[in-house]
C-alpha cells in the first residue's frame, strides 16, 4: 500500500470512530488529535495536492456507460480524492472504465457531512 492509501485509510477510520460519538464526548479528543496529525502530515509532507472545492469536484466530467448509467473515469479524479474515494467506497461494484457517478456524488455529500461533524466535535471540545 502506498503512503496516500495508508493516510486515507487512517483518516476514514478516525472519521468512522468519530461518527459514533456525540459532539462534546471527551472520547473524541484522541480521535481529533489523530485527525490533526494527519492534517499536519498533509501540510508538511504532501503526497498530492488538489485545490478543487467540493463543488468543483462534483463538476468533474462524467460520461454515459453502455449499461445505462453515468460513470466517472478513475483518471478524471485527482489525488488525493481518488484514493480518499476508493478507501471510503471499499470493495464496491464498479465498471472497468471507472466508478459509478452516483457513488462519487454520494461520497462528496458524505464528505461534506463528515467534515461538518468533525468541526462540531472541535467546537464542542473547544468550548469546555
Amino acid at each position: 500500500m502506498n503512503e496516500n492509501w495508508q493516510r486515507e485509510r487512517e483518516r476514514r477510520q478516525a472519521i468512522r470512530e468519530l461518527a459514533e460519538l456525540q459532539p462534546g464526548d471527551r472520547a473524541a479528543k484522541t480521535i481529533l488529535e489523530r485527525l490533526d496529525g494527519l492534517e499536519r502530515l498533509d501540510r508538511e509532507h504532501p503526497i498530492s495536492v488538489c485545490n478543487l472545492s467540493l463543488e468543483k469536484l462534483s463538476e468533474l466530467p462524467k460520461e454515459p456507460h453502455v449499461i445505462g448509467c453515468w460513470i466517472i473515469r478513475d483518471a478524471n479524479i485527482p489525488e488525493p480524492w481518488r484514493t480518499r474515494f476508493t478507501v471510503a467506497l471499499g470493495p464496491a461494484a464498479r465498471v472497468a472504465q471507472g466508478f459509478y457517478w452516483q457513488d462519487w456524488a454520494d461520497f462528496l455529500q458524505a464528505w461534506e457531512r463528515d467534515l461538518g461533524h468533525v468541526e462540531q466535535h472541535r467546537r464542542e471540545l473547544d468550548d469546555d
